[in-house]
């Protein structure tokens, strides 16, 4: 299997899993314990592989845009729960597939990058059919 079919797959079971999670406790507080997690986690995977050393050399550029990176994470999550409660998995699956058009986009009109006609189609496609299914099916 690919690394992007498992990737795939991860995701498709972390959705499966957060739609489960159905508790009478806020939603700010299953973010923080998804955030503590993937903390956690993450650290420890980066200093086994890599060690502290490699930090002294990321320049402030890149520590700033890792920090905005991570606000919009924090920002979509915060955003996320709420958005979901009540709904079926495959309206949140299908809602969060916007994101890749949006990434697309993003990536064209700020980074200034060159998409495919493809790339762009299957985009649209995307955000077309996700939009339509999640609007569609209320």
């Amino acid at each position: 299997m690919s690394d992007a079919m498992l990737v795939a797959l991860a995701g498709a079971v972390a959705l499966f899993m957060v739609t489960l999670v159905k508790a009478d406790f806020s939603s700010d507080l299953r973010a923080a314990i998804r955030t503590t997690i993937i903390v956690v986690l993450g650290w420890s995977f980066a200093c086994t592989r890599y060690g502290l050393k490699t930090w002294s050399s990321l320049t402030w550029q890149t520590q700033g845009m890792l920090a905005l990176s991570a606000l919009a994470v924090i920002l979509a999550w915060l955003l996320y729960f709420p958005a979901i409660r009540g709904l079926t998995v495959s309206r949140v699956a299908a809602m969060d597939r916007i994101n890749v058009g949006l990434a697309i986009l993003f990536a064209t009109l700020f980074l200034l990058q060159q998409v495919s006609a493809q790339s762009a189609l299957i985009g649209f496609a995307l955000v077309g059919g996700a939009l339509f299914f999640v609007l569609g099916s209320r």
